[in-house]
């Protein structure tokens, strides 16, 4: 195995958006919890759920709604990014073939879903630094359209608000995206 292959290899087992499990302001038992479920690529169950918002303060329904709706939300915003930009999924596009958009998709489902860890825990500054900026290095090299996924991003937080009426909940779920966008776009500073 060359060099490049390992190097590769690292970055796709760097690459990590939640950091909320490192965070020590959290709850040891809210950042066990967060662990497990993310290292397992799953949404919360509503025990975890459950447990997490009464400390956090926030209303359960509101991240169970997204967790309710992930699907549903992930499946607006790809009808959204196709009609949008429909040269992405044809041949030469950067979301052909196939299975490059389906990557795309669950990186979408993958974002919302630390999203609503995030908004379970009244926390909208979420992400690892170093997973992202390993992230930000794996879509350069894959030449994943960054341009598509902020539009897929910006459909999935405008379908996402849809029915939220409380406006501290749609500032922390905007907030949510702010950051994750503002991650996902940062370039390397080279001093």
């Amino acid at each position: 195995m060359n060099l490049q292959n390992t190097d590769f290899k690292t970055l796709v087992q760097t690459a990590q958006v939640q950091g909320l499990s490192l965070n020590q302001d959290l709850p040891q038992a809210t950042r066990s919890i967060l662990e497990r479920a993310d290292q397992a690529q799953r949404q919360l169950s509503s025990d975890e759920l459950t447990t997490i918002c009464q400390v956090s303060g926030i209303d359960v329904s509101l991240a169970d709604n997204l967790i309710q709706r992930s699907d549903q939300l992930v499946n607006q915003a790809r009808a959204h990014l196709i009609a949008t930009q429909p040269h992405l999924v044809q041949p030469g596009g950067a979301l052909h073939p196939e299975d490059r958009a389906e990557a795309c998709w669950r990186d979408c489902w993958n974002f919302l879903r630390v999203i609503t860890y995030a908004v379970a825990c009244n926390q909208s500054c979420f992400t690892n630094p170093s997973g992202m900026a390993a992230l930000r290095e794996l879509y350069r090299r894959m030449n994943v359209p960054i341009e598509g996924m902020n539009i897929a991003l910006g459909q999935l937080k405008e379908k996402a608000l849809e029915g939220v009426s409380r406006s501290n909940d749609r500032q922390l779920i905007n907030d949510c995206f702010q950051h994750l966008r503002d991650q996902l776009n940062k370039t390397a500073v080279k001093s």
